[in-house]
Parts: C-alpha cells; structure tokens; sequence
C-alpha cells in the first residue's frame, strides 16, 4: 500500500459532508426567502385585513406579523453552521465529525417535522390566538383569508422550494447516516481517531 492509497479520502466522507452542506443550504432557503419578500408578505396580510373590515394596526397591537425579520433567521443560520461544522469535521475525517453527525442529523430531521407540523397548522393557530386575543377586532378576522393573502404574496414557486427543501433535508440525513455507517468512512475515522 502506497502513501497516496492510505491518505486517499473514502468516497463515503465526501457523500456524507456534503449531504450536510447541501442540507444547511436547504434549512436557510426559506428563511431567506422570507427576508427577501417579508415586507410584500406583511403588507399583503396588512391589506387583507382592511379588506376584512378592521384596522390593519389591530396586527401590530398584538404584535402578529407575517413578515419575516432578521432575528428569524437566529435558528436557521445556527443550524446551517453546525451542519457545516459536522461536514467540514467529517469531510476531515475527524471522529468528532462522525459523533456530531450522528447527533445533529436526527435533530435535524425532527426539527424539520416540527416546522412543517407548525406550517400545516397555521390556520387553526391562527384562528386560535385570534379567538383567544380578547379583542374583537381580531377574534372577527377570518385566519384563512389571511394566511392565504400573505402566501399569495410569495413568489409562485414556493411551494416547489418547499417540497426540494423537505427532499433535501430528509433525503440528506438518510444519505449523511448511511455514507458516516459506511465500512470506508468507519476506516476513516478510525484512522484519524489514531492519527490525533
């Protein structure tokens, strides 16, 4: 076996890091497009409710906004550096890149349930807080007309960016825990484990 055999990178380190590369680009995808279009979002829901008949300040009184802002980006720019953390630490083929993975990626994929449990159930959150409010300008507005105006204010696509978006992440995860099981990668960490 020669210097350059022992020293070569196993394809499954590389599958493995950048399934989570491709995954922290996926978990910021909408967040950013969010930021990008949060003002025509607010200013959508905003007329929506002066077309419902109330004051579009009663959103503001309850501190509802449909409008991304930069602190929603906090948790996703977060995870999308850990997973380039856990890539780059395995692309290196660093044992602590193997643990963290097997760690972060399960998260990863429970907390993208989560979020998309919490999209579908917009409408009946929605309708709740406002039923809630104790204000009966909001208990009157109808929840669906509402998130139905500011989803309108994305671009057309969006729905196709949520779909590759649950692709990448899922598929990601599955992919980045099979390639870090795999007999190559196991090789890899176990020889960096040594050579550290």
């Amino acid at each position: 076996m020669t210097a350059a055999t022992t020293s070569r990178r196993p394809r499954a380190l590389t599958v493995a890091a950048f399934a989570q590369f491709a995954i922290a680009l996926a978990f910021l995808s909408i967040p950013l497009l969010g930021l990008v279009f949060g003002g025509d979002v607010q200013a959508a829901a905003r007329a929506e409710v002066a077309r419902q008949g109330q004051d579009p300040a009663v959103l503001a009184e309850h501190g509802l906004a449909f409008g991304e802002t930069g602190k929603a980006l906090i948790v996703p720019v977060a995870v999308a550096a850990l997973l380039t953390l856990t890539g780059s630490l395995t692309l290196a083929a660093k044992r602590a890149g193997r643990v963290l993975a097997w760690i972060v990626l399960p998260l990863v994929a429970l907390g993208n349930i989560a979020i998309m449990a919490s999209n579908a159930a917009v409408v009946e959150t929605l309708g709740k807080v406002f039923a809630d409010s104790g204000d009966a300008r909001l208990a009157a507005l109808d929840a669906r007309g509402l998130v139905d105006a500011a989803f309108a204010a994305y671009p057309a696509w969006l729905p196709a960016l949520e779909v590759a978006r649950a692709v990448v992440i899922f598929g990601g995860v599955l992919v980045g825990l099979v390639a870090i099981s795999a007999r190559g990668a196991r090789v890899a960490f176990g020889r960096g484990r040594k050579g550290a």
